[in-house]
């Protein structure tokens, strides 16, 4: 397995890369940036082929969007090596895309108070524990954890200032409203924790050479 595991892959491709301009001595910086870029093209056909099967691409594409960008801006949980990442976060983003879509019936008739509820939440929760670095790519120093603090508000109020504008009788409002909480959630000791149960839970025996997630 690990023959033609990610990890293998991007290593060959950075040694087939370094070898080709003629710099050996960077195959471990380039096959680094080739592990993370095959990894994400990898989750990615996966999660959008189970969400064809499933008929919520439209909602996965969106929740997509929103965790991506606050997950980039934010930092938050983190999984222990590859794939344990890319089942926890396949299967939370799909369950999510489904759960919104069954329930938006329900949440189409809800007041916006309820909506705006919701965005309150995922906001003061970004103020209260955003930014989040993971232990392999700390922020430097408190100028660049302030700016990405900054970021992470202007981009959260942005996203809950458009989702409440639509409206709760609009699905795309409650899939940015969810995406919003959940990625907020995953900043919070009991998100930390969530995430830490799933990482053991799903694959037990994997060792978790590759990637950190």
């Amino acid at each position: 397995m690990a023959g033609i595991s990610v990890h293998a892959l991007g290593c060959r491709v950075g040694m087939y890369v370094a070898n080709k301009t003629v710099n050996p001595n960077r195959a471990e910086l380039l096959g680094y940036g080739a592990e993370i870029i095959l990894g994400s093209v990898f989750k990615l056909v996966v999660l959008f082929l189970i969400a064809a099967l499933l008929r919520v691409v439209y909602e996965v594409a969106i929740l997509l969007f929103v965790i991506g960008l606050l997950r980039t801006l934010s930092g938050g949980a983190h999984c222990s090596a590859y794939y344990r990442c890319l089942v926890t976060s396949v299967l939370i983003i799909l369950s999510l895309g489904c759960m919104i879509k069954v329930m938006f019936p329900l949440f189409q008739g809800l007041p916006g108070l309820i909506l705006a509820g919701v965005l309150v939440i995922s906001f003061c929760l970004y103020w209260r524990y955003a930014p989040q670095a993971s232990l392999n790519k700390p922020l430097k120093s408190k100028a660049i954890k302030d700016r990405f603090r900054k970021l992470t508000l202007i981009a959260a109020l942005f996203l809950s200032i458009v989702s409440f504008i639509v409206g709760p009788g609009y699905l795309i409002s409650w899939i940015i409203a969810f995406g919003l909480l959940w990625q907020a959630f995953t900043l919070t000791p009991f998100g930390h924790l969530l995430i830490k149960k799933l990482d053991i839970l799903f694959l037990p025996n994997w060792k978790g050479s590759e990637l950190k997630c």
